[in-house]
């Protein structure tokens, strides 16, 4: 059997770094029992189980710091161009979602594009706190969570990290993970994929921009000789026209340059996250139109 290469992704405090551990059947990788982060940099480890060699890496927590951004980010990127993963386990913990997980669900699509959604698996840990079947369980889930795994072709698993032993969930993931690889005809999530994604991301921003500057400027600076700007106060008319100073003016200016690169940058952000759940969409129409030709060739 071919050798698996599987990137472990996911919030910290997730349960990465277990789930590593019972998928490899061996403590490989620093666990501790709370959600302060563990896990720091990238680090891989191989074993094999039920005959086959796994390669298994484990990532930093996902989450918003100027840290992750700067220094583990990067570190993941790398990582994931260097070993060119069969699968990514996205690493969620069952219970009741908040905005947080469901906006690192979206920035780990978002960094890695729409590609990556064939490649995924969403692993549920904390099993043993699950008092409902799965199948349940995944009908209360949020609806953004929800289409992202419906996209995916329903691809879960669940694992009880507290009973490493249990030699069943991980036989049952690794035959999940081989019939997805079947299925996307042993290929690899590749570095050019990687890099499709961004280019295409920065076109995207660079549209944005471009559309947002879009707008009649005729008379920004057309005072930028003058030594003052006159303007015209509606409870001094009979006084005639009011000079402020060109210094208070460049102030003021300054402030609403500030807050039109807030709104443009958030605005981006939410195109971005906007594209992310269209493309959602659009894959999720894409693979039932799939799944309805297929099950029409078979009847014919």
């Amino acid at each position: 059997m071919e050798e698996l290469t599987i990137i472990l992704l996911g919030k910290q405090g997730a349960g990465k770094s277990a789930s590593g551990n019972t998928l490899l059947g061996k403590h490989a990788f620093h666990t501790a029992p709370s959600s302060e982060r563990v896990t720091r940099a990238c680090s891989m480890s191989m074993s094999t189980v039920d005959k086959q060699k796994i390669k298994v890496i484990d990532t930093p927590g996902w989450c918003d710091s100027s840290q992750f951004e700067t220094e583990m980010k990067q570190d993941i990127i790398e990582s994931v161009n260097m070993y060119n993963p069969h699968v990514f386990l996205l690493v969620l913990t069952t219970g009741r979602f908040t905005n947080e997980e469901i906006t690192t669900v979206m920035n780990i699509l978002k960094e890695f594009g729409d590609e990556v959604i064939k490649y995924m698996i969403v692993l549920f840990t904390k099993g043993d706190e699950l008092e409902e079947p799965i199948e349940d369980y995944l009908k209360e889930l949020h609806s953004e969570l929800e289409q992202i795994i419906k996209i995916s072709g329903g691809r879960v698993h669940v694992f009880n990290n507290r009973n490493e032993k249990d030699c069943q969930q991980t036989s049952l993931l690794l035959k999940k993970i081989n019939d997805l690889v079947k299925e996307n005809k042993n290929k690899c999530y590749t570095e050019s994929m990687y890099n499709k994604n961004k280019k295409q991301c920065r076109n995207e921003a660079e549209n944005s921009v471009a559309e947002n500057r879009k707008s009649p400027a005729e008379d920004e600076n057309r005072d930028d000789d003058d030594d003052q700007v006159s303007i015209c106060d509606a409870d001094q008319k009979e006084k005639g026209q009011t000079m402020i100073d060109r210094k208070e003016f460049e102030k003021v200016k300054e402030k609403v340059d500030e807050l039109t690169k807030t709104i443009q940058d958030q605005l981006m952000a939410d195109m971005n996250n906007l594209r992310i759940r269209l493309n959602t969409v659009q894959f999720l129409v894409f693979t039932k139109a799939h799944h309805t030709q297929k099950e029409f060739t078979k009847k014919n």
